[in-house]
């Protein structure tokens, strides 16, 4: 995460309020179009109104602050059902569940993994096909959790 993500996502979090956490912030395009993407959650689930709010509060931030000089749009979201998980404490709070993980170099000549997860230090150990992968966080590009949805 770049220095204005995590300046906008710590400023963020400071205000928002009934259990709600902005746990990824992306900041990315030119410099007349740049787009903040949000990502919210809350043990209560995420409404319309969470998102639209959240939006409301991130531009304040960003405009009192000074952090975008140009145009910008903002865009809020929940994290839906298959959650990416972005920090080592995600990966602690959603252990035992599972999980797809994409690598940003081989293990076992493979860079992708399913399975479910639990975590010793900062080594998540992926159960997948019968055997156990370790692989230390810091080699981790991207990781969701996978859930089913019954009907």
């Amino acid at each position: 995460m770049s220095e204005i993500e995590e300046k906008i996502m710590n400023k963020l979090n400071g205000l928002l309020s009934d259990g709600l956490l902005a746990i990824n912030v992306s900041v990315f395009g030119k410099h007349a179009a740049k787009s903040v993407n949000i990502i919210i959650e809350s043990d209560n689930g995420i409404t319309l109104e969470d998102c639209a709010n959240t939006s409301r509060i991130a531009k304040n931030v960003i405009n009192m602050n000074k952090i975008i000089d140009d145009d910008y749009n903002i865009e809020v979201s929940s994290p839906g059902v298959n959650r990416p998980l972005f920090t080592i404490e995600d990966f602690i709070k959603y252990q035992g569940e599972n999980i797809s993980i994409e690598l940003k170099k081989k293990i076992n000549n493979k860079k992708r993994f399913k399975g479910i997860y639990e975590i010793n230090k900062n080594v998540i150990m992926i159960y997948h096909k019968k055997e156990i992968i370790e692989i230390p966080y810091d080699c981790i590009k991207k990781a969701n959790l996978i859930r089913e949805i019954k009907i």
